[in-house]
């Protein structure tokens, strides 16, 4: 840029000196020292505004930097200009101060349009930086408010199944130790998963199903689930815990509630450039809606991390259809591959 910039100045320099008559040798001679001269001077202002960091100072001093050194590169270039041009010329053409004076105005008009495309472009990449560092601080908040929510799953996640194996326990030794063994396996997967930003569908199912069999072992026959996925998506990528925070609601305010319990039907699919997950189960959504919102855990936490990881393109809606509460998380599918 400042090649570029010193070579157009000095073409303009050339063209409109006094050196109109002068031979090619003098007035290349007189281009390259525009160049040079052009490109060491201002290099060394650019130092100086660094120096003092003129961008963070008052309108003031922002100002008078250019002002003063377009001022004092302009009597430089006054200076080159009287060194290049002949005895006899200055003799006929500059015999008064104002003659002297008109030359180091012409010369500041040279080297002013510099300055102006010098700090319009400084401007324009400071805002430019302080924009990405904004963005950037933006996704490590982002990325700190998520692993703070994922931190308060695991707790919420496992008490409930470590309620379905105190309550198996009660009924039968043998199937409790087979259910510590599920739980075993389903904390290592819940580990795996909540270390990732992001998982694949087929993860989250593995983990899903983990959960599934202890719930299961408490209700028994009260509890009855099939999923429906689309195998072309297992390898999509989602945040982590978020079809087992459905499932846990669905038990919880669903199943747990109904005398004779109900079903639970997992589906995944595409539609309409998203990918959809939706978990229905029996239950009403009206009778149970102040304690599937009540800013918990669950689906509140859920609702918070869609909207931080997918920046208001991923939602979480909850309706009753036909005697069943369905709940679906919609995702752009342009955000489910791994980057």
């Amino acid at each position: 840029m400042q090649i570029s910039s010193w070579v157009l100045i000095a073409m303009m320099a050339l063209k409109y000196t006094i050196l109109e008559e002068a031979s090619f040798t003098l007035s290349f001679e007189y281009f390259i020292s525009v160049f040079v001269y052009g490109l060491f001077t201002t290099h060394t202002y650019k130092l100086v505004v660094d120096k003092y960091q003129v961008d963070e100072a008052p309108v003031q001093t922002f100002l008078l930097f250019p002002l003063i050194g377009n001022i004092v590169i302009g009597f430089l270039f006054f200076i080159l200009d009287v060194q290049f041009t002949s005895a006899d010329v200055m003799k006929n053409e500059y015999k008064n101060f104002g003659d002297y004076f008109g030359l180091f105005v012409d010369d500041i008009w040279v080297t002013t349009p510099w300055f102006f495309f010098f700090h319009i472009l400084r401007y324009v990449t400071q805002k430019q930086t302080m924009s990405e560092k904004m963005i950037s601080m933006e996704k490590m908040l982002i990325k700190s408010e998520l692993e703070a929510l994922k931190t308060q799953l695991h707790p919420h996640f496992f008490f409930n199944a470590l309620n379905s194996i105190k309550a198996l326990m009660v009924i039968d030794h043998h199937e409790a130790r087979e259910a510590v063994d599920q739980l075993s396996d389903l904390l290592r997967l819940s580990l795996n998963i909540g270390s990732s930003q992001l998982v694949r569908v087929d993860e989250e199912i593995k983990l899903t199903k983990a959960y599934l069999f202890l719930e299961k072992i408490r209700f028994d026959k009260r509890l009855k689930y099939q999923f429906e996925v689309d195998d072309k998506l297992i390898h999509k990528m989602i945040i982590p815990i978020s079809l087992s925070t459905l499932i846990e609601n669905a038990i919880k305010h669903g199943i747990a509630k109904n005398k004779n319990g109900g079903e639970i039907t997992i589906q995944i699919y595409e539609e309409r450039d998203r990918l959809l997950i939706k978990v229905s189960n029996t239950g009403s959504f009206i009778a149970n809606e102040t304690k599937r919102t009540d800013g918990g855990i669950g689906l509140t936490n859920l609702k918070k991390r869609l909207e931080l990881q997918y920046g208001g393109e991923g939602s979480l809606h909850i309706e009753e259809v036909n005697g069943n509460v369905v709940s679906t998380i919609l995702i752009p599918m342009s955000k489910t591959n791994l980057s």
